[in-house]
């Protein structure tokens, strides 16, 4: 019986030794760059009850996994398709073990580095509308917060209130309403500022036909960005709906009445008279908030935007005259180009203040229209 009881613990420290001996293997294998072996030795001493919760064998493990996902070799990367997700689980499990701190210093710059990367693999599979495992990256980044001790993942814009939008988002793609509209709610209890979670869940709300709801989000998201278009705009198409368009003129003409300087109000009024085809009304709103602020690259975009649909309007009478209606021609060609004049004018101030693409192409486009080359030039 004895002989059998002390075979019994032979069995047990020979077992513990080989396993604890697949910590060293695994860090021979990583040193010599045998990646494929020092793979298995870490995995089998992930799972082995004597060396499961071994701080050090993680931190061998996580450097195997990151080797592995740097490397150039397309042989070596495909060793394990998930190798970012596993090194940065097992750094987090490395320190999460490591009461003593002995291993804070070698791996907290590693864990930094392989947040990065897990936060990029995430994307990647949002991208590729993996939205499964884009989820399952986000919580590992979660996970790894809590030893952030140099706020590397911080200065990498990795932070808790990024990665709860970033599951906000990721759950709307996924067409996940409940959780996408779990992640809007604390992401406006914590007052982050993308004004993208209040128009998304405009959108959400009205596909479900539910129009309180919506104007619900419009109102929260005004409050943080009052002069945010898209919000302005499906308040606006929301009242237009409903036919409530004059309750809609009362309540902007009230806010004016209270606050005359602001010229966010005047655009707000201006574009509702646009939408309803009161044109001289929406161009006199646009006039007084651009006197108010000369700048303001909204008011400036949407009045040459008007300025040049009424030009393209007196351009479309024009080509469908007869051809033996020449003063009328001459006229409808005057008043096309008077109000292509006018919208160059605002196009201009809207690109000092907001130089992009969209913007350029269509000064371009214009003032070769009015023969003016050299200006046109200038918007190549």
């Amino acid at each position: 019986m004895k002989k059998s009881i002390v075979a019994g613990l032979l069995t047990i420290t020979t077992l513990s030794f080989a396993q604890s001996n697949q910590v060293q293997n695994t860090f021979n294998y990583l040193r010599n760059k045998e990646y494929d072996k020092a793979k298995i030795s870490a995995d089998a001493a992930s799972v082995h009850e004597s060396t499961m919760n071994n701080p050090k064998m993680w931190m061998y493990r996580g450097k195997v996994y990151q080797a592995i996902y740097f490397d150039t070799s397309k042989v070596v990367k495909a060793l394990d398709a998930d190798a970012q997700e596993k090194a940065l689980e097992s750094y987090v499990k490395c320190l999460t073990l490591d009461k003593d701190n002995v291993y804070k210093d070698e791996v907290k710059g590693l864990l930094v580095q392989s947040a990065a990367a897990v936060n990029g693999k995430a994307n990647f599979y949002k991208g590729n509308k993996d939205f499964d495992k884009a989820i399952k990256c986000f919580e590992l980044l979660e996970q790894a917060l809590p030893y952030d001790y140099d706020q590397g993942m911080k200065r990498a814009n990795i932070t808790k209130e990024k990665i709860m939008f970033n599951k906000f988002d990721t759950y709307k793609y996924a067409a996940n309403k409940e959780k996408t509209k779990e992640y809007a709610d604390k992401l406006i209890d914590i007052k982050y500022k993308e004004p993208k979670i209040f128009t998304d869940m405009v959108k959400l709300s009205l596909l479900d036909r539910d129009t309180v709801k919506a104007l619900e989000y419009i109102g929260k998201g005004k409050l943080m960005f009052e002069d945010n278009m898209e919000l302005v705009n499906q308040e606006i198409n929301i009242y237009l709906a409903r036919n409530k368009t004059n309750e809609l003129k009362t309540k902007l003409n009230d806010a004016i009445n209270l606050a005359p300087d602001n010229e966010v109000l005047h655009v707000i009024l201006a574009n509702l008279y646009q939408k309803t085809s009161e044109l001289d009304k929406a161009e006199t709103e646009y006039l007084k908030a651009l006197e108010i602020k000369p700048d303001y690259e909204i008011a400036n975009y949407n009045l040459g935007v008007m300025y040049f649909n009424s030009g393209n309007e007196w351009n479309e009478k024009l080509g469908a005259l007869p051809p033996n209606e020449t003063a009328k021609a001459k006229e409808y060609e005057t008043k096309a180009n008077d109000y292509f004049k006018k919208a160059v004018v605002n196009f201009e101030k809207s690109y000092e203040v907001s130089p992009d693409k969209a913007t350029k192409q269509q000064l371009r486009k214009l003032f070769l229209r009015l023969g003016e080359t050299e200006k046109a030039d200038k918007y190549k």
